[in-house]
């Protein structure tokens, strides 16, 4: 189960480096398809709908900033779903607006509730009287100029440049927020004649936006599995036949090698063995950590142990072991760990914080040095 260098070479020389960074099984667990779209590589029908749809709203593809694209101006920008997709709607003309009703043969008004003009997006949004009064209440660091007969495309791309001021603490485009509460606000005078002030608007499309800029905050997003703090670093178990396996990994981004460690330590915190490689063609720091803790459990199931409890101080990785929040990139060698696992009695996979896990972080970083030495720049 390892590649033929020479073979590979002989055939396929262009793409050598792309096949070795590819890490086959050890345990030769069936291949199986990978939906490479999503992260954890299951296909979902509203996935390949996106992916089928965005090939060609996305072509042709401009990288001039100035030119409207689907992916980089409302795909790919930094605000929720719920955005996104109003966006979307907005500019596929999906929105109710008086304008879109007349034009389905609609009988509705295509006036605008507020001052009797055309109700098109770019009045209700941008050019209507109340819609001006709160753009002005947004504290922007440039005056957006939009033309009288502009599109909303032009719009999404003119705001790109233009960002809140400090103190709100939004930091990607408010264009969204804002037109959102215009929207609402629009709505509740329609439906229920209930009249919402410029001011209350522009707020409340500042406080949506800063909410959500707040919640993207790594910091503020509880990583992995198990809270830290759950875990106890006594690691002394009520069964003396529990082993505990700790396993860590460096990782070389010019060279693109690893050094993989383990250390197995019985109830009472004896070391029972400990074990270091490298590995060639490491893609990145994951795989790494998810070869480590493979090697670990080989050496486990040579010397005969039967139960175990496995920490990484990776959470991704241990995610993708106990729940179904998979990653492609690992999802060979997931299925190696839990094929292996099967030959024991009894198996847990935890997180624990990194402070915790010195040792092993330690051996592998000196497995990793002690080979670059050797050969510092891979082939």
């Amino acid at each position: 189960m390892q590649w033929n260098q020479d073979r590979i070479e002989a055939i396929l020389p262009h793409l050598m480096k792309e096949i070795l960074l590819l890490q086959p099984s050890k345990t030769k667990v069936e291949d199986s398809f990978i939906w490479q779209p999503l992260p954890s590589g299951i296909y979902t029908t509203r996935s390949g709908y996106f992916s089928a749809s965005m090939q060609t709203a996305t072509l042709p593809f401009s990288s001039d900033p100035g030119v409207f694209t689907w992916v980089r101006d409302v795909w790919s920008e930094a605000c929720s779903p719920k955005m996104k997709l109003f966006l979307w709607s907005i500019i596929q003309r999906a929105l109710p607006l008086g304008e879109n009703l007349q034009q389905r043969g609609m009988i509705a008004g295509a006036l605008c509730k507020r001052c009797n003009e055309v109700e098109t997006a770019m009045h209700t949004f941008f050019h209507c009287p109340y819609a001006q009064e709160v753009w002005h209440l947004i504290p922007l660091n440039r005056v957006v100029h939009l033309a009288t007969d502009g599109t909303f495309k032009e719009a999404v791309v003119a705001f790109k440049r233009a960002v809140c001021l400090p103190p709100t603490g939004i930091t990607s485009t408010i264009l969204p927020w804002v037109c959102w509460t215009i929207w609402n606000a629009r709505n509740q005078l329609l439906f229920e004649g209930k009249t919402i002030s410029p001011a209350d608007t522009a707020t409340a499309g500042l406080r949506l936006a800063h909410e959500w800029t707040k919640a993207q905050d790594p910091a503020r997003v509880r990583k992995g599995p198990i809270p830290q703090g759950k875990i106890s670093m006594n690691l002394r178990m009520e069964d003396s036949s529990v082993t505990t396996c700790r396993t860590d990994a460096a990782w070389d981004v010019r060279s693109k090698r690893a050094g993989m460690a383990w250390i197995l330590t019985d109830s009472t915190g004896t070391e029972i063995n400990r074990g270091s490689t490298t590995q060639n063609w490491v893609k990145s720091p994951l795989i790494a950590e998810a070869m480590a803790l493979r090697s670990a459990l080989l050496s486990a199931e040579t010397l005969g142990l039967t139960k175990l409890r496995c920490f990484s101080d990776n959470a991704t990785l241990i995610r993708a072991i106990t729940t179904d929040m998979q990653a492609k990139e690992i999802f060979g060698i997931v299925r190696d760990i839990k094929g292996i696992s099967s030959v024991f009695v009894e198996v847990i996979f935890s997180h624990f914080n990194r402070s915790f896990n010195v040792e092993a972080d330690s051996l592998a970083k000196l497995s990793l040095s002690s080979s670059l030495l050797v050969d510092p720049v891979l082939g």
